[in-house]
């Protein structure tokens, strides 16, 4: 396979130059699930050829309705192998390193180091894995996406290691562990500034309290995807500056609404 004839219609958008650059890039994609696994095959189709993905959850029938490699025959198996066989299966040539472990505290650091830029797909649920993740980055001077699914629409953080930090952000302190993160309850207004009509308080509440995990559909994963690798390309070709936090850019199809 050519890799400029593969990525020829890429060129228009992206100069060949900039694809060319791309293709050197290393992006680490942190959760294989709906976002991990859609960001995932955007950027191989995109071109980039080293990918480090981690995931250490198997597929089940929940799944379905919004993870990219959900399929009747791959439940039971390991999210970030199938992903990786996938991304392979796509571009033959790409470097996939693989973490079917997880991002643990043991390899947070060797992931981080492999990468130009990372993107927290970690479920809301498990904050002290985003915590440890972004920690690890700000030390090593590299950005964090993190995209969220929300409705109708989605939103997408970015943490400049020079700017406003996670833990500055979400009011938590260097030095926590596992259990006074995860203890933590997040106002959603900080993943989620546009509120809808059409999600009940309710709802938004059992998520904050951790009772239940967030309602989403596939519309919404693609889009967080989309914006976040967006954002990502413009950093990494430095066509543009992104808003970073404390800003945060959200955008919802039903209430027409965007905020960058």
């Amino acid at each position: 396979m050519n890799y400029e004839e593969m990525f020829d219609r890429n060129i228009g958008i992206f100069s060949e130059t900039e694809q060319q650059t791309l293709r050197k890039k290393a992006v680490a994609v942190l959760g294989c699930g709906g976002m991990g696994s859609i960001s995932s095959q955007i950027l191989a189709r995109s071109g980039i050829e080293s990918l480090i993905i981690a995931d250490f959850d198997k597929y089940n029938d929940v799944n379905i309705n919004n993870q990219f490699c959900a399929f009747k025959s791959t439940i039971g198996r390991n999210k970030a192998e199938v992903v990786g066989e996938t991304l392979n299966d796509i571009n033959p040539a790409a470097s996939i390193k693989v973490y079917s472990e997880g991002r643990t505290e043991k390899n947070v650091s060797e992931i981080v180091a492999k990468a130009d830029i990372i993107y927290d797909c970690i479920d809301y649920n498990e904050l002290y894995y985003s915590y440890i993740l972004t920690s690890e980055a700000r030390k090593q001077n590299k950005f964090v996406l993190a995209p969220q699914a929300i409705g109708y629409g989605a939103s997408v953080l970015i943490f400049d290691p020079r700017g406003l930090s996670f833990n500055e952000f979400l009011g938590l302190k260097d030095g926590m562990n596992r259990e006074e993160v995860n203890a933590v309850n997040v106002p959603a207004e900080k993943y989620a500034p546009i509120r809808t009509s059409y999600i009940q308080q309710e709802t938004i509440e059992k998520v904050v309290m951790k009772k239940i995990a967030i309602p989403n559909i596939a519309l919404a994963q693609t889009l967080a995807s989309s914006i976040m690798i967006a954002e990502s390309f413009f950093i990494l070709l430095g066509k543009r500056k992104s808003s970073v936090i404390p800003e945060v850019i959200a955008i919802d199809l039903f209430e027409k609404k965007y905020i960058a």
